[in-house]
């Protein structure tokens, strides 16, 4: 048998093995439905070394990551990860990298970055940080630290009222387009289940529509949820923004949480350049100023049933406002 001197083998890379090296654990961006995810990915990913992978990935959670997003979204626990499960979203992520780097996806973000002027068209490939923003992760964050153990969460919650109005654009638009109704499941762990629209779907007392108060109640469930798993993981692991504060002073806050993410020291200047970018908010549902408009998209029986539900769930809407003051990044 033949043998080639080493300084060939070298050469023409010829190992019997590749050499290893470690890669960088994806960045987990979530937060309740219409709480800023879209917003806050959109800054991130013009960093050199953060990719956004997908769009938020759900049909590739429920078939290979077992996190079971959909028309029912179900709270799942660190007891509820495997191996299989990591396996197969590794994979999902090393190959949607090596395909980035590709020509055609090379021209897929210059295409997005010339029509939305955010995001950025070349990577530093070696220091790659593949990123996944999904709201439907919010109860399921124990669930993927287990699976990516050394990965790190971005929260973002927004206030009640500017989010309740967002969601009401959005469930409206989905009974509209698409004939669905969005169901308040019996498990306060569980987020939005949807169904197809049918008389008996559209008159209950658990679904919006019509029943707006479920919409806050459900922003009380999931952030209650949600931060008390980000209190326990500990900052470290979540970094908890607040929406109004990030659209307040975009540039402190992004220095923080590229602070946070371990961005490489060789792009600082680039990550300061990103940090200060004023970029104007994406409201992918309604137009003017999301911190005010919900006074004139909600109607006043709509404001009642708001503040309503507040009262009825004073002590839980209580604990996650003490919840936020106590974990929130702050400018």
């Amino acid at each position: 048998m033949i043998r080639l001197p080493k300084f060939l083998r070298k050469a023409l890379k010829t190992h019997p093995q590749p050499p290893s090296r470690e890669v960088e654990p994806p960045l987990f961006i979530t937060g309740a439905m219409r709480s800023g995810t879209t917003f806050l990915v959109s800054k991130v990913v013009s960093h050199p070394q953060l990719l956004k992978v997908g769009d938020e990935l759900d049909k590739v959670w429920n078939h290979i990551g077992g996190a079971q997003i959909g028309a029912k979204c179900v709270h799942k626990t660190a007891e509820d990860a495997s191996g299989q499960y990591a396996y197969q979203m590794s994979n999902y992520f090393f190959n949607f990298i090596q395909e980035s780097k590709g020509l055609k996806r090379h021209l897929m973000r210059a295409a997005n970055k010339y029509n939305k002027e955010f995001g950025r068209v070349f990577h530093d490939w070696e220091n790659i940080i593949p990123v996944n923003k999904s709201p439907h992760l919010i109860n399921k964050m124990e669930y993927v630290l287990e699976l990516f153990p050394t990965s790190k969460f971005v929260y973002i919650i927004r206030d009640i009222r500017g989010h309740s109005a967002s969601m009401k654009v959005h469930f409206n638009f989905y009974r509209t387009k698409k004939g669905k109704v969005a169901f308040l499941p019996e498990d306060h762990k569980d987020c939005w289940s949807l169904v197809d629209e049918t008389p008996e779907t559209v008159l209950g007392p658990t679904s919006y529509p019509p029943t707006f108060g479920l919409i806050p109640e459900m922003w009380i469930r999931l952030n209650k949820i949600g931060l008390e798993t980000a209190k326990r993981l500990g900052p470290e692991k979540v970094m908890v923004v607040k929406y109004e504060d990030l659209i307040a002073d975009q540039e402190a806050l992004m220095k923080k949480i590229f602070n946070f993410i371990g961005t490489h020291e060789k792009h600082a200047a680039e990550t300061a350049k990103i940090a200060r970018a004023k970029m104007a908010n994406i409201n992918t549902t309604t137009k003017g100023n999301s911190l005010e408009k919900w006074k004139k998209t909600l109607t006043q029986e709509e404001k009642d049933e708001l503040d309503q539900c507040i009262t009825t769930h004073q002590k839980e809407y209580d604990a996650v406002l003490a919840l936020v003051e106590e974990l929130k990044v702050r400018a």
